[in-house]
């Protein structure tokens, strides 16, 4: 992909977490879906104490928080690009002298991040980043010997009978859904199985309601996933038209955990 191409996706995506961190945080209060996320992919790197952790994409600093309470007398970096969400994460800072929020580019880490690390995670975030290379590269470059990776990929949302619910509803709704990503898992399980050793791969199903998965696909910053073409008002009447069309009450939202050795 093209610097040109890559700056636009990010100029892009930086506009439409800027407008999400309230609905974002009222979403997480009512319906703790990615502390679920993130204690599974805690859990998976089976941390240690006393560890140094970079978050990428840590948006309003809640999974920050759940690493520090997580990992006992550890301190934790908490980056994003938007101001808005660290504004929120900042205000909200339990122990400011072991959790730092820093507002900077995943893509350009070495320039944001002057610590080794012993822990680099992907909040939610590594499917946004279009030059992920350049940011996985460099976290390694970050992480010490035998230091962790570890991220999550939203996949998406899937009938118990195993077909994809959005694409089966955009069947009738005709809404134009987009399916694409600024990264496909195939690439990035490649690029990762290069770079890193004994990379893992966990699928892991959230059994979800129709108000629960509205509610996440309203925020505007996932919205965008869908429609990206469209101002958010226009957003929110095709994702009303989408889930009129669910054949299902309860499906499955699907994420991949991943995690890799240095």
């Amino acid at each position: 992909m093209d610097e040109k191409k890559i700056l636009k996706i990010k100029e892009a995506i930086k506009r439409n977490f800027e407008q999400s961190p309230t609905q974002y945080e009222t979403f997480e209060r009512k319906c703790g879906f990615f502390s679920a996320l993130n204690s599974t992919l805690i859990d998976t790197l089976d941390i240690q104490r006393n560890l140094k952790v970079l978050d990428i994409g840590c948006g309003t600093g809640a999974s920050s928080k759940q690493i520090l309470s997580a990992i006992p007398g550890s301190e934790v970096w908490g980056l994003d690009n938007s101001p808005a969400m660290l504004e929120i994460a900042r205000n909200s800072n339990p122990n400011p002298s072991r959790l730092r929020f820093i507002e900077g580019d995943a893509g350009d880490l070495v320039n944001c991040v002057k610590e080794r690390m012993d822990i680099v995670i992907y909040s939610a975030s590594i499917f946004l980043i279009p030059d992920y290379e350049a940011s996985l590269n460099q976290a390694w470059s970050l992480l010490e010997p035998g230091g962790k990776l570890g991220l999550t990929y939203m996949v998406g949302v899937f009938e118990n009978g195993g077909e994809n619910a959005f694409v089966c509803a955009d069947d009738h709704a005709r809404t134009n859904l987009s399916q694409k990503k600024p990264v496909e898992l195939d690439s990035l399980t490649l690029f990762l199985n290069d770079l890193f050793s004994n990379v893992t791969s966990l699928v892991r199903d959230f059994s979800c309601d129709k108000e629960m998965l509205r509610d996440f696909f309203s925020i505007p910053a996932m919205s965008a996933g869908l429609y990206p073409s469209l101002v958010y008002e226009d957003r929110l009447k095709m994702l009303e038209a989408l889930f009129s069309h669910l054949r299902c009450d309860k499906m499955s939202f699907r994420w991949n955990l991943i995690t890799a050795l240095k």
